[in-house]
């Protein structure tokens, strides 16, 4: 099985290297196991829960890791051709660097998860100096802002109590220039009054009027900005400590990961053994989780593998043989195309011409047959006439004399005994001229 879980099958395995082979079994459940205290650990911790609670959390992360270990296992470094066109050993795929960043990253997080286990206490104590940091940042912020807030209104308030001053002066002037108007005189170096209430004394009388109604408004308005002045210093105090509550409720809760994170990075500044101890558990987690890669290139070297490979680069050299001899053939096939094509362009060409001749050949004999035939019927037909004239005269047939070949061939006459003989074998005559042989087919 275990074996099995290095992607080895054990009845294959030689048994000087079976032992390898269940060492890296071995290997890769003790990896998934550690990946299983990891993944609930970490989970547990980050979102504040038991660890039995995150436990299939850890059990999933650590199928995860276990299938990729075998995946990398299974895949094998095949052979290339060299720049020297010989045969040399590839380097490691996509697979492998992907289980290499991935065990780095475990390494890392679950190295800074079990380091905050160990050193809780130590990290508390920073913890509650940061919540304290942090609570006097927010008051120190709120303080500013509730002096530049005070600061407006007492700002507020001398341009409303500025803005009160000038309409009591404006008031005391209407005042002495009504006084003026009714009493006659030159007020303070000015221009002569007229004396008595006249239009003039009316009109200045509206102004102060209306100057009275400005210092009314303005009073209320200065009122009303030291009132509002008063009560914000008089709610000030409440106000801080009820947002002094607030920051404290929400800094004390504030303990989660990332606070512990950075309490941790505190402490590992203020004491650099911290630091030491959080490399060699990084490095040691690292070594641990990388450790069926590690060791897949001695397998990689066992015969088993070797085996392997050479069987997996014979199929592919055998399928890109078949493929370039499907090449060569098609090419082969494509440059002999016109040749062949001319050839049984030719042949067919011969065939049309000895159809032809043979047709012609048939048609001769043919037609000869026919017109032997017609002479053969047409010397029946004279000699049936010929004996039959004799027979109704009495005319004996006289023997026909051979004739030299310049003298002109004369009709015999044969005596009645030859033609009874000629009649009773059937034979004929022949009178007309032999008829050539047909021509022999091309």
């Amino acid at each position: 099985m275990l074996a099995f879980f290095a992607g080895a099958q054990a009845k294959f395995l030689p048994p000087t290297e079976r032992a390898r082979f269940v060492t890296a079994g071995a290997l890769m459940l003790l990896t998934a196991a550690l990946a299983t205290c990891a993944g609930a650990t970490v989970v547990a911790l980050g979102f504040g829960i038991g660890t039995l609670q995150a436990l299939p959390f850890g059990i999933f992360y650590a199928l995860f890791i276990f299938f990729i270990d075998r995946s990398v296992l299974l895949t094998q470094t095949p052979y290339r051709y060299g720049a020297d066109g010989g045969v040399e050993t590839g380097r490691a795929g996509f697979s492998v660097a992907v289980r290499v960043f991935i065990a780095v990253c475990a390494a890392v997080i679950v190295g800074e998860t079990v380091l905050l286990r160990i050193f809780e206490s130590s990290i508390a104590s920073r913890v509650a100096e940061i919540q304290q940091e942090d609570a006097g940042h927010l008051l120190a912020g709120w303080d500013a802002n509730q002096e530049s807030e005070l600061a407006a209104r007492t700002a507020d308030l001398a341009a409303k109590q500025k803005g009160l001053d000038a309409a009591d002066d404006l008031v005391e002037a209407k005042t002495a220039e009504v006084n003026c108007q009714l009493t006659g005189g030159q007020p303070g170096g000015g221009p002569a009054c007229l004396g008595g209430a006249g239009p003039v004394y009316q009109i200045k009388l509206a102004e102060l009027a209306a100057a009275t109604a400005a210092v009314t408004d303005a009073t209320r308005l200065r009122d009303a900005a030291q009132r509002d002045l008063d009560e914000f210093r008089a709610a000030q105090k409440a106000r801080r400590s009820d947002f002094a509550a607030t920051v404290q409720t929400t800094t004390g809760a504030a303990d989660d990961l990332l606070m512990r994170e950075k309490a941790f990075w505190r402490l590992t500044t203020e004491d650099r053994s911290v630091l030491v101890w959080r490399l060699l558990l990084t490095l040691l987690l690292l070594g641990i989780d990388l450790a069926p890669l590690l060791f897949k290139r001695g397998l990689d070297r066992t015969s088993y593998r070797q085996r392997e490979r050479l069987e997996r680069w014979r199929d592919e050299t055998s399928v890109e043989v078949d493929a370039l001899q499907v090449g060569h053939t098609a090419r082969e096939r494509r440059d002999l195309a016109p040749v062949v094509a001319a050839r049984l362009a030719g042949r067919w060409e011969d065939y049309l011409l000895r159809r032809d001749g043979v047709e012609t050949a048939v048609r001769w004999t043919a037609d000869t047959a026919q017109a032997r035939l017609a002479e053969e019927e047409i010397s029946a037909d004279q000699e049936s006439r010929l004996r039959e004239l004799r027979r109704q005269h009495g005319i004996v047939a006289v023997p026909r004399v051979p004739t030299s070949d310049a003298e002109p061939s004369t009709p015999a006459v044969t005596t009645g005994s030859a033609a009874a003989a000629s009649a009773t074998t059937g034979s004929a005559v022949a009178t007309g001229p032999a008829v050539p042989a047909p021509p022999e087919p091309s």
